[in-house]
């Protein structure tokens, strides 16, 4: 036996009726076996009539919060032991709840993704594009719906997010939970409304910004490597675009060295060059800093850059005397030069990347939370 939250991120988007959810409670109830089955309901907008006779009920009104920042006042005002999450834009036939709470009872599964059964459309071209989805889905986030509306929750998966912030940008709620489970996850095929179906609906910038904190989470350092490394190639094209662009501005103005051929050095391609340098040094630090590590966005930006700019010679450096080091060491790297400026750009690669993940953009500590304050908190 056990007592369970029914947690209803609600918004204006689609209705819910006081009747559909005393359904919901009432078959939770009486085939769940639950003690208890209170319905949380965290809503935009308040309807004192709606849900007269819903008991027990908690009621959280919120009109600024997004879907996802209403689950999260939901989840840290929930009670139960077992926690089902369930987005009202859905159509969840009543024993998907069940399906999903038995899973979560008989697995050793924290968190239990209601999914909807296999079509027979999977022959068509919509079939394949949601089987490929799902192929991916697995693979990156760990469950094949990663739109899923429906998920059960152990309550001890859920500690460590109530001391978070409650606001949180993003619309999808089961993206949400998988930002900060570190549990086991577990798919289970669950009965729905003729009329849902997993849409292959245009993915929103706030989207993509909850795909990358559920990558951050499962994948830590190796997923920040790559987005540091996609950075670093937009910033290449900055600086070789600008460099071009800053030669033949030079030569059109009349900037240029008259005694830089016979002297070898030439003053406009310096300038150039240090410029296009310093243009694709900043933007990668905006970018790292607003992507990459978007979470450490609360430390000094002046130092911050200072570090970067410093983590990003001694990287060129590194990589500067490796390319000219290699070759004359080793009869290798003298018969493929190129192979040794690869090394470099490696090393210096590895080096900028350290001291940006650990000394440049450091995340603040979060506050810690005494558990026995927060079980009071919970119970009210």
């Amino acid at each position: 036996m056990s007592r369970i939250s029914l947690i209803i991120p609600w918004t204006a988007e689609k209705t819910i009726r006081g009747d559909d959810l005393a359904s919901y409670q009432r078959i939770l109830q009486e085939q769940g076996g639950a003690d208890s089955v209170e319905v949380v309901l965290s809503e935009r907008i308040a309807d004192a009539d709606a849900f007269v006779g819903l008991h027990p009920l908690i009621r959280i009104v919120e009109e600024d919060a997004n879907h996802v920042s209403l689950l999260r006042r939901g989840l840290a005002a929930a009670t139960g032991d077992i926690l089902l999450v369930l987005d009202p834009t859905r159509e969840y036939a009543p024993e998907a709840l069940l399906q999903v709470l038995g899973s979560l009872r008989t697995s050793t599964a924290d968190v239990v993704v209601g999914v909807p059964r296999p079509g027979r459309n999977g022959l068509t071209l919509r079939g394949m594009q949601l089987k490929a989805l799902a192929v991916l889905g697995r693979l990156a986030l760990g469950t094949s719906d990663g739109l899923s509306g429906l998920a059960a929750i152990r309550r001890s998966a859920v500690r460590t997010l109530i001391t978070e912030s409650p606001t949180i940008s993003g619309s999808r709620i089961l993206l949400d939970v998988l930002t900060w489970c570190s549990g086991r996850l577990l798919d289970v095929p669950v009965n729905t409304g003729r009329d849902d179906q997993r849409k292959l609906v245009p993915v929103r910038f706030d989207d993509v910004k909850q795909i990358k904190r559920v990558l951050d989470h499962r994948f830590g350092t190796i997923s920040r490597l790559v987005q540091f490394c996609l950075v670093g190639a937009s910033g290449m094209f900055v600086d070789l675009s600008l460099y071009a662009f800053l030669q033949w501005l030079f030569k059109r103005i009349g900037f240029e060295s008259p005694e830089g051929a016979g002297s070898g050095f030439a003053w406009s391609l310096a300038v150039a060059g240090s410029l296009s340098i310093l243009v694709a040094l900043t933007w990668n630090f905006a970018l790292n800093r607003r992507l990459t590590f978007s979470d450490s966005r609360a430390g000094s930006i002046p130092r911050q850059y200072l570090t970067y700019a410093l983590g990003n010679a001694l990287g060129i450096a590194v990589s500067l005397s490796l390319r000219l080091y290699l070759p004359g060491r080793f009869a290798f790297f003298s018969d493929h030069r190129l192979a040794a400026a690869v090394v470099g750009i490696i090393a210096a690669t590895a080096i900028s990347f350290s001291m940006s993940r650990w000394v440049v953009f450091i995340r603040q500590a979060e506050p810690v939370v005494d558990e026995s304050t927060q079980e009071t908190a919970l119970a009210r």
